[in-house]
């Protein structure tokens, strides 16, 4: 084991700066690694909000709007008498609806900790954006 007055002629040197920060992102690789097994294997819970126990609703995933848009083409090719006209109407006015329902359900089941980490990505982009004019406006004066 190496101490830290072993450890403080490496971290000056050029090579001992790569292999502390491969070091370092290999830690962090293996501290998430661990977390998800953990949280998987072991049923441990680190914290209140999980985000590999969120589950999606169906219709979020690409293989129920395919299969449901097979059935409906399907359905419409065979009936007995349809139009364009009637076919595009019912679409347009489905379409309406399910995408409230899906805008009601998404909201009731979406955990207060998702909108946080939504509203807290859109103030990072936000300060970002802020710093890059700072530094545009910098760089032209």
């Amino acid at each position: 084991m190496m101490t830290t007055s072993q450890l403080l002629p490496l971290a000056l040197s050029e090579a001992g700066q790569d292999l502390l920060a491969v070091l370092v992102a290999v830690l962090g690789g293996v501290a998430v690694i661990i977390y998800a097994a953990a949280s998987e294997l072991f049923e441990l819970k680190f914290f209140k909000f999980d985000p590999f126990s969120l589950r999606l609703p169906k219709e979020t995933r690409v293989e129920y709007w395919y299969t449901r848009g097979a059935r409906k083409f399907w359905d419409a090719l065979f009936s007995g008498s349809w139009s364009y006209a009637k076919l595009k109407k019912r679409a347009q006015v489905t379409m309406k609806l399910r995408g409230r329902e899906f805008r009601k359900e998404a909201r009731r089941r979406m955990p207060e900790q998702v909108r946080r980490l939504n509203r807290d990505i859109a103030i990072g982009a936000l300060v970002i954006a802020l710093v890059l004019v700072v530094l545009l406006l910098l760089n032209l004066t």
